[in-house]
C-alpha cells in the first residue's frame, strides 16, 4: 500500500492511497475535511500502474470536495473475454 505525500485543496486534505493487487494497482482516497470530518471512498477501481491509479483517486478527492460528479475512469476496471466456440478440424 503507498499513501506517500497528501494534497491540499480547498482546505480539504486529499491522501491518495495506491494497493498493489499484483496485476492491478486498486485506487482509494481518505478526504479530511477542515472541520475534522473524515471520509474514505473504498475502492475505486482497479488500474494498469500504481501513477494511473493515484492520479484517478486524487481526482475523485477533488470531484468530492466540490460536490460534483464523480470522474469516470478511463481505464476498464474489468475486462471480460468470451469465449467463442471453435470448429474443431479433424
Amino acid at each position: 500500500m503507498e499513501a506517500e505525500y497528501e494534497i491540499l485543496y480547498k482546505g480539504c486534505t486529499l491522501s491518495p492511497i495506491v494497493i498493489d493487487d499484483g496485476e492491478f494497482y486498486t485506487a482509494m482516497v481518505v478526504v479530511n475535511s477542515p472541520s475534522g470530518e473524515v471520509r474514505a471512498s473504498g475502492a475505486l477501481g482497479e488500474f494498469p500502474c500504481a501513477l494511473s491509479a493515484r492520479q484517478f483517486a486524487i481526482a475523485y478527492g477533488m470531484a468530492d470536495v466540490d460536490r460534483r460528479e464523480p470522474p469516470v475512469p478511463d481505464w476498464p476496471t474489468h475486462i471480460t473475454l468470451r469465449s467463442v466456440p471453435r470448429p474443431v478440424r479433424s
